[in-house]
């Protein structure tokens, strides 16, 4: 749990120093300095998450509903940084800092949507036939030898 929270602690790390460069605010069409603003407010979201969901066992279904939510908006803003940083090659002289980490940023978002979509059918099949991707009570299912080696691939 300490681990986790120190990992998206880490996260802010190379946002805050972009932020901070003094020619990171300099305009640029683009828009990824808002991204950029909009990405750091999404990582305290995210930390306190990571909070929420290390403290509560059980997790409410609201606090599991709320995070869906904040995925669902992720993932558009994911979308958007990629499409917005395709097109500022001309924000690559003016804001070399801030165009590098949103190339970075963008590239992540993409595994993650691709991470998403490899996971997406498993979820759903063990939506409509419980625990026939996996049952962990009694270690069966057609995911269970990875899942056991890496439990935390389900639990996202």
């Amino acid at each position: 749990r300490v681990v986790a929270l120190i990992f998206t602690f880490a996260l802010l790390v190379p946002q805050i120093f972009v932020l901070a460069q003094p020619h990171t605010a300099r305009y640029c069409g683009a828009h990824l300095f808002e991204l950029l603003i909009v990405s750091i407010v999404f990582t305290f979201c995210m930390i306190g998450f990571s909070s929420l969901f290390s403290i509560m066992e059980p997790t409410p279904w609201e606090v599991k509903v709320a995070f869906h939510i904040f995925g669902g908006i992720s993932f558009f803003v994911g979308v958007l940084l990629g499409i917005f940083t395709l097109k500022a090659e001309e924000c690559r002289g003016s804001t070399e800092a801030l165009y590098y980490f949103s190339m970075a940023a963008a590239i992540l978002s993409v595994l993650s949507i691709c991470f998403l979509i490899v996971m997406l059918p498993f979820w759903i099949v063990n939506h409509i036939r419980k625990n026939s991707v996996l049952d962990l009570n009694y270690r069966d299912g057609i995911c269970y030898e990875p899942v056991s080696c890496c439990s935390c691939l389900w639990h996202i």
